[in-house]
């Protein structure tokens, strides 16, 4: 029996992707990709965004801004142009958001503010919230306990790269916790060790292509057709049914994307 994926985080919009995009849908499908979610990063490009999902049945959008492109783009807190961008059929999501401290330790104050205000229109709109965290685990595990306090929100800790406390926090918060291609790498071993722990119901795979591209793909363009390659990883170090697995996917997939059809 054939199973599918959904690649739950990709970005079609960058030109390794987007200047090929036929033939990468086609790939996806041919290798059991049904669903992309294509993520926003930078609310000057969501027009591209949104015609890419509008074009392809098979493709769905976020709207959001990353932390390294909060000073890039004066719309980064702007609460009510988030908010009605996500109001389009095909918007699944807020973001992608959060907190990067590896390149952009300038810029926090900015990073803290864009964050805090997709946590609001996340929990307004009942659209899950796609978090990026890279080296900011402890101001991040304190925002995203003191928000939740101010109201529930859904969210994905996407591509997980940090550590195990953050971890703990989305699992405590019901949070997804999404897999990319780096949980493949052999230098990957906390991130394995956490990936292990994650609940069932509470795992997701993703590419994040064209980055990541998982083992033995390093160093190529990755694709959401590479989506199968780390789910057989994930479904190995948890000592669990390939089959059963892809489709425990699947179906979270779709729990926590409930506008995906």
């Amino acid at each position: 029996m054939k199973t599918y994926l959904i690649d739950t985080h990709a970005h079609l919009d960058f030109p390794e992707l987007y200047n090929r995009l036929d033939e990468v849908l086609k790939n996806a499908l041919e290798n059991g990709v049904k669903r992309i979610v294509t993520i926003s990063t930078n609310l000057n490009k969501i027009d591209k965004i949104i015609e890419i999902s509008k074009n392809y049945e098979e493709v769905y959008h976020t709207v959001g801004v990353h932390p390294n492109e909060v000073l890039k783009d004066k719309n980064n807190s702007n609460y009510e142009m988030i908010l009605n961008l996500s109001k389009n059929k095909k918007c699944v999501g807020i973001g992608e958001c959060g907190l990067d401290y590896h390149y952009g330790n300038d810029s926090k104050a900015e990073q803290k503010a864009s964050f805090i205000t997709q946590i609001n229109v996340s929990r307004a709109t009942n659209l899950p919230l796609i978090i990026h965290a890279r080296d900011a685990d402890k101001d991040m595990i304190n925002i995203l306990e003191n928000e939740y306090k101010n109201g529930p929100f859904k969210a994905i800790l996407h591509c997980f790269s940090s550590g195990k406390d953050l971890a703990l926090c989305g699992i405590n918060l019901g949070f997804y916790v999404s897999f990319s291609g780096i949980v493949t790498f052999k230098s990957a071993k906390l991130i394995q060790e956490i990936a292990t722990l994650i609940p069932d119901d509470k795992i997701l795979v993703e590419t994040d292509a064209p980055y990541l591209s998982p083992t033995p793909l390093r160093g190529s363009v990755n694709e959401p057709k590479n989506c199968s390659i780390t789910a057989k990883y994930l479904a190995d170090i948890r000592k669990c049914e390939f089959s059963t697995f892809i489709d425990q996917l699947y179906m979270n997939s779709f729990k926590i994307f409930d506008k995906i059809s």
